[in-house]
């Protein structure tokens, strides 16, 4: 994947969005080049495209294929599923996560209780649940503002204790970074978008279900649904084969590489720099006392010290307090020293 923004700048942003890359904009250009040739022709085997899409997210992240559903981002996505979901159910949800779920459950007037991070992320979860008894679990993956992540195996721990509790996880900013198999997970719906790990550009994204975990919590109109007519329901209309032919081509691409070969990469940068950011002071004190973390990372820093990494071409973002950083598979040990010489200058 050769991405042409790593060459003239430090790119500590794909947790903001990925960017493209010389392939794939090579892709885009004959799929619009073709288009123009051909017009409604070029619809011709629009189903099988969909379908070549679908296979393609289904085998990478391990779902069912009748079970993996198209959307243009994980808050369109979220609110379709919401949208099938009974009104008086009760979620709990992280105060701090991402503002599309939180404003998605408040705008759909669904009963909400909160949950902070005081220690571990995951044990804050189990004691909540066992307070205030929700129906639903809402929950990032990994967490926009800090990069506090949640282990895959966590859900499986959460769903033997509480098997009638529905797990929905925001998948974006941990789906590419990882292997991960959704139909072994305790996840019962998985959302995310393509524009940030998956390196796919903008207006595309995916569901993942497990149809038969979700009957009971879905309004009485919706439980006799085929898989025919959620298809119709999560996916209106005509999808935009750009969009999606771009997750299809930048997930293959990945596929090819190898994700455990992503990972390894990704992994071996992010625990260089949690070890300098944390020997420096660099990262909240809380961070320590989560039992994995991601490849984000909120260093703190005001305004002006954005504003010199940026005049010095290392692109990031102001974030809550502070200034977050993330590492892609393309990151090495370089940028990380680069990023920690302009701080220190």
């Amino acid at each position: 994947m050769d991405f042409q923004i790593i060459k003239h700048k430090t790119y500590l942003d794909t947790a903001r969005s990925g960017g493209i890359y010389t392939e794939l904009i090579n892709w885009r250009k004959s799929h619009e080049k073709k288009f123009y040739e051909m017009g409604s022709e070029f619809r011709f085997d629009y189903d099988i495209f969909i379908e070549g899409v679908r296979k393609s997210i289904s085998m990478f992240f391990g779902s069912k294929k009748n079970s993996t559903f198209l959307t243009q981002s994980f808050s369109v996505g979220f609110n379709s599923i919401l949208s099938l979901l009974k009104n008086e159910l009760k979620f709990l949800v992280y105060k701090n996560d991402y503002p599309s779920i939180i404003r998605s459950l408040e705008i759909n007037g669904f009963d909400c209780c909160y949950f902070d991070i005081q220690g571990s992320i995951t044990e804050d979860i189990r004691l909540k649940i066992n307070e205030k008894k929700p129906d639903v679990l809402t929950v990032s993956f990994v967490q926009y503002l800090s990069g506090i992540a949640i282990d895959p195996n966590f859900f499986l721990g959460i769903k033997k204790l509480y098997p009638e509790l529905l797990i929905i996880v925001d998948g974006t900013q941990f789906c590419g970074t990882k292997k991960f198999n959704f139909d072994e997970s305790g996840i019962d719906v998985l959302i995310s978008s393509g524009y940030k790990w998956i390196y796919s550009g903008h207006g595309n994204g995916f569901i993942l279900l497990k149809v038969d975990r979700l009957i009971k919590f879905l309004k009485k109109r919706f439980r006799s649904l085929n898989s025919d007519q959620l298809l119709s329901f999560l996916e209106p209309g005509n999808l935009d084969t750009l969009n999606f032919g771009s997750l299809k081509f930048s997930i293959d691409k990945m596929a090819e590489i190898g994700i455990l070969t992503i990972e390894k990469k990704i992994d071996a940068i992010s625990k260089i720099a949690k070890k300098r950011f944390i020997d420096l002071g660099l990262l909240d004190p809380i961070i320590k006392k989560q039992i994995t973390h991601s490849n984000i990372f909120n260093i703190g820093g005001d305004k002006k010290l954005y504003e010199k990494l940026l005049h010095n071409q290392i692109i990031c973002s102001m974030r809550g307090n502070g200034i977050r950083v993330s590492f892609g598979m393309f990151n090495s040990e370089k940028d990380l020293d680069k990023l920690i010489d302009c701080i220190e200058s």
